[in-house]
């Protein structure tokens, strides 16, 4: 019984801490374009891999060759050996040191690293990286791959790969999704799920309200969804889940469904929508004066640059695209 309520109280902690962790990420968030936080989150993806595969290359090794460095180097102007032996690790703070300069020094690293650590990819690349040290430390390879060639194979990274891995079931069963859809065709999939639900937290009040809808609030609604008919006596939930529906009833057949939803609940631009939202929008709408809605496009203009009061969003310039 002891036992049992010690885990308990393990995971009391470890949910408030990640609870914690999320809050600080989301308040760093609104600080930044959502275009901004997208690019470096990609970014910080992109070089995580890169560090996992010189990581797998050293520990197979026992040492840090000499062409791993060259190619380190050519990549990572500036990196500096001398304060640790691990060249995997100068590299994590080469990243912090320049590629992620601005976001450390502005506060807003947080919601860059935390929102990547749950991306689908990054999280496939850390359980390809955990096969291939396994791999490699029984029996290493007469000559490594390149990163491009070591990326390439996570991508595809077979099924049984992520079942032995530390992951968690449910994230397993998202990257497997994620596979079977594609990964252009996912993209184009979660763009499609934003702005969807842009749409419907913009029709939220009148929906909300039971409201019919009626002069260009309807036009746009119909030149939109012509093949939808809007019920009176629909919920927003409800309406929300019709729509969904009529748009995703491919990836609701084939299985991928819940890696867009996941996926798209992750996006900064999503996360704009939202805030606008419940910070705002719910509370500010002019309910006594309808035909004063706004325009479709002019609300999802002011969603999606939206910063919260008590938020400077110092303007936020473009990641430095290396390597």
């Amino acid at each position: 019984m002891r036992t049992q309520g010690r885990i308990r109280s393990l995971n009391s902690l470890k949910r408030r801490i990640e609870s914690e962790t999320r809050s600080e990420a989301e308040w760093q968030a609104r600080k930044v374009p959502w275009p901004t936080l997208l690019e470096y989150r990609e970014q910080y993806i992109k070089w995580e891999a890169f560090t996992l595969w010189v990581h797998a290359i050293e520990e197979a090794e026992h040492q840090t060759p000499a062409w791993l460095w060259r190619v380190v180097e050519r990549r990572c102007a500036g990196i500096e050996s001398e304060k640790s032996p691990k060249l995997w690790k100068c590299l994590d703070t080469w990243k912090h040191k320049t590629l992620f300069a601005k976001p450390n020094r502005e506060g807003w690293m947080r919601a860059v690293s935390f929102f990547a650590a749950r991306d689908l990819a990054y999280a496939r690349n850390w359980a390809y990286w955990g096969y291939c040290e396994r791999q490699w430390s029984v029996r290493r390879p007469a000559s490594y791959p390149s990163f491009d060639e070591w990326k390439s194979a996570a991508e595809v990274c077979p099924g049984e790969v992520l079942d032995s891995s530390g992951l968690r079931k449910e994230r397993k069963a998202l990257i497997k999704e994620a596979a079977r859809c594609g990964k252009k065709r996912l993209e184009r999939a979660i763009g499609t799920y934003v702005d969807l639900e842009t749409f419907a937290y913009w029709l939220r009040p009148i929906v909300d309200h039971g409201l019919p809808l009626s002069g260009r609030v309807l036009k746009e609604f119909q030149s939109r969804f012509p093949s939808l008919e809007m019920c009176d006596n629909w919920n927003w939930d409800q309406f929300w889940a019709r729509l969904r529906h009529l748009h995703f009833q491919e990836a609701e057949a084939q299985g991928w469904l819940d890696a867009v939803v996941y996926t798209a609940e992750l996006h900064p631009r999503r996360i704009k929508v939202i805030d606008y939202w419940l910070l705002y929008w719910a509370s500010q709408w002019p309910k006594d004066q309808p035909a004063l809605y706004p325009r479709f496009e002019e609300w999802r203009c002011k969603a999606e640059s939206y910063v919260p009061n008590g938020c400077d969003p110092e303007g936020a310039s473009s990641v430095p695209l290396q390597g």
